[in-house]
């Protein structure tokens, strides 16, 4: 009777484990102003992006977005993609990097305590953007907007002069071979454009290692960091 009374409690003490695991996965919440960043290896740029700019997580990011709500509450992603600065609904956005196992390719980045002040005249700015056309020659400060550059801008903008995001020298060459990769080559040419090597810019890997945010969860590994 005592052994089975023990086996009994430790199949309870199992299952409450089990629960409180489950319960603290599910407590991951977005908020207003946290950063998507996305894998996308969806298509040549995508693959393109990442060879230039690759990150040091599993991960190499080459697109990002920012996330907003609604005046219902419902959780909206403004970015800048191929038909312009634009909103997106969450379940679309995520959906849009599935991996194998049917995750999505996203890690979250949020705002170190001390610029999230900023958060919302940095949504109001990317409001008044919503429509502009998307930059696909990346260079800043035109009217047109890639998804790290609609970002940046968005905060850039602020009045309190706070940079958040730094603009660094451009690069469209292989790090192995020192050479203009021959994809660049060609967008570039066909665009009727010189490529815009060491001009300012940024990426989304960059933004995602900027010491003025935290990595706080990944849906691909459903895990906190």
């Amino acid at each position: 009777m005592f052994l089975l009374r023990l086996l009994i409690g430790f199949v309870i003490i199992t299952q409450f484990l089990a629960c409180d695991n489950l319960q603290k996965k599910s407590r991951f919440a977005l908020e207003k102003g946290d950063l998507l960043f996305q894998d996308l290896d969806a298509d040549s740029i995508s693959s393109a992006i990442e060879t230039v700019t690759g990150g040091a997580n599993k991960l190499s990011f080459s697109h990002v977005g920012i996330v907003d709500l609604n005046k219902n509450g419902d959780t909206l992603v403004l970015e800048a993609i191929s038909k312009g600065v634009c909103y997106t609904k969450l379940s679309s956005f995520l959906k849009r990097s599935l991996n194998k196992s049917g995750k999505p390719q996203v890690e979250v980045g949020r705002l170190n305590p001390e610029f999230k002040a900023l958060i919302d005249s940095a949504l109001l700015e990317g409001k008044e953007l919503i429509g502009k056309a998307y930059d696909d020659v990346y260079v800043i400060g035109d009217s047109n907007y890639y998804c790290s550059e609609l970002i940046y801008e968005m905060f850039a903008s602020n009045k309190d002069s706070i940079e958040v995001f730094k603009l660094n020298p451009m690069s469209f060459k292989d790090a192995q071979t020192g050479e203009y990769m021959p994809f660049w080559i060609d967008y570039y040419k066909k665009l009727g454009v010189e490529i815009p090597e060491g001009m300012p810019g940024l990426n989304p890997n960059g933004m995602s290692l900027s010491p003025n945010i935290e990595m706080v969860y990944s849906y691909h590994s459903e895990n906190k960091y």
